[in-house]
């Protein structure tokens, strides 16, 4: 029932071997049972839990040297994991589950702690808001904005209302999805605009999805095309358009480093 939802779910369902994510293992993602997802999310628990450990290491090294009050600690991720939802692993796609990722931070000179920010940030916030906490300027514009308002307890009185990101799923060396689909590298892309109500995601070559996250928080129901919501897909894709257009760049996508080195396509008209 979930593959038939998408085709990019049909693909990762179908194609995603298990020794991906557990050596050894036979089969498919799909196959997994109750157990194997259990155990995995067990594992995966435990190497947080490492890592918890690791930075307990690191940060009483800190506090030893009298340097606690001096730093400024940033800690976040380059993605999330489905951990077994919708019977996926891993990253990518258009489910919150692998884009909902941590970010703390301490700035030693806040004089609150403990606060938890609900508003929506993105990974290109980072940089301004490392430049801005040294109080160095931007040699160049950038795609976020800073935090630091919020870790300093001063809100900004405008923000945006939603994120957004993007996810390639083309496979330059072995061109498999690109077969499966019929489409070239450059088609196999998605860009997902979610806010707190609504998620539009659009394909370059593959049907759109639209998700009312209040009545359907796990995205199972796909309203795009739904007479009924045309006003909102086409709102969505709108703005999703616009955020686009600021942002989109193939400069080394159609590379790929490999085993026997880097596979080169060339950009195709579509």
């Amino acid at each position: 029932a979930e593959g038939s939802s998408h085709p990019l779910m049909d693909f990762a369902l179908r194609f995603t071997p298990a020794d991906s994510f557990a050596p050894g293992m036979t089969g498919l993602v799909r196959d997994f049972s109750d157990a194997d997802f259990r155990q995995i999310r067990a594992t995966y628990y435990g190497m947080i839990a490492e890592v918890d450990a690791q930075l307990g290491r690191v940060f009483a090294a800190i506090r030893a040297r009298g340097e606690w009050d001096n730093t400024l600690i940033v800690f976040t991720s380059d993605h999330a994991e489905m951990l077994g939802d919708h019977f996926l692993l891993g990253k990518g796609g258009y489910y919150d589950q692998s884009q909902h990722i941590p970010l703390i931070i301490r700035d030693p000179e806040a004089a609150q702690r403990g606060e938890r920010v609900i508003n929506f940030t993105e990974a290109v916030d980072l940089y301004p808001t490392l430049l801005d906490e040294l109080g160095v300027e931007p040699t160049h514009a950038a795609d976020g904005a800073s935090l630091r308002p919020f870790v300093s307890g001063n809100p900004p009185a405008a923000w945006r209302d939603a994120a957004h990101w993007e996810f390639d799923f083309r496979e330059v060396a072995s061109q498999a999805a690109e077969t499966w689909f019929g489409h070239s590298s450059t088609q196999l892309n998605m860009a997902v605009i979610r806010t707190a109500e609504w998620k539009y995601v659009h394909f370059a070559a593959l049907p759109p999805l639209l998700f009312d996250l209040t009545a359907d928080p796990q995205c199972l129901n796909n309203l795009a095309g739904n007479p009924a919501y045309v006003a909102q897909q086409l709102a969505m894709a709108e703005r999703l358009l616009s955020w686009r257009a600021r942002h989109l760049d193939q400069t080394l996508a159609l590379k790929e480093l490999t085993p026997a080195g880097v596979v080169s396509r060339p950009v195709r008209a579509n």
